[in-house]
């Protein structure tokens, strides 16, 4: 009889400990129904390695992007004349630098073309013969939102004196199209962590477009 008791307990406190685990356990659906009159609840369970066009295409213009984001940066690195500018550049160099490398994984795992650096995002070059060029390199697509190569041009031509308000500007018009490539890919694509990227993208450009016209008002 006690025997019996014991397993009894046994079994019940083992079933218990197995609905609590089934509750803790990510990835683990319950069984259980909403309550009385709840709306339903549809999770999407989307693999990692899943991911469709726009996750593609979001992965190479962001690289793109984010390339001629750190020429600006290192100009900025080197010549700016305000340390917190110089701040500025530096902290934006190691985050983009470090999403390059996240996007150029996920393109060859994928098995998707990583996109070959454009010639015409280089100073020097925005007078010769790249204004609306097509052919930026394998895998490469300006698309929209990209920056003239003329910009970088005067940017790199600046005086010293305007150098600063001049960096500002181009960035914060440079992260709002970096915004703007992040929400069709929040809206649009697949991958959870191409859109969990996207989204991380938005926040974090925008806080430093604040900081940015912040600055610009102080000077």
């Amino acid at each position: 009889m006690g025997t019996r008791r014991t397993r009894a307990a046994l079994t019940a406190a083992s079933l218990g400990a197995g609905a609590v685990l089934t509750a803790c356990a990510p990835g683990l659906a319950l069984t259980a129904g909403p309550p009385a009159g709840a709306p339903a609840v549809v999770v999407t369970d989307v693999p990692n390695g899943e991911h469709n066009a726009q996750d593609v295409i979001f992965a190479q213009r962001m690289i793109q992007h984010h390339r001629q984001t750190l020429i600006m940066a290192e100009m900025a690195r080197k010549r700016a004349r305000n340390p917190e500018v110089r701040a500025t550049a530096e902290r934006i160099e190691r985050t983009q630098t470090a999403e390059i490398a996240r996007l150029t994984a996920w393109l060859k795992e994928w098995g998707d073309q990583v996109p070959a650096p454009d010639p015409c995002m280089s100073p020097g070059n925005g007078d010769k013969n790249c204004r609306g060029a097509d052919d930026v390199g394998p895998g490469a697509d300006r698309g929209p939102y990209v920056m003239d190569p003329a910009d970088l041009e005067a940017l790199s031509r600046a005086s010293d004196a305007d150098f600063d308000r001049m960096f500002l500007n181009l960035m914060i018009r440079h992260h709002s199209d970096e915004i703007a490539l992040a929400g069709i890919e929040q809206r649009d694509g697949l991958s959870p962590r191409a859109k969990a990227l996207a989204a991380s993208i938005t926040k974090a450009r925008t806080a430093e477009i604040v900081h940015m016209r912040s600055m610009l008002v102080r000077f």
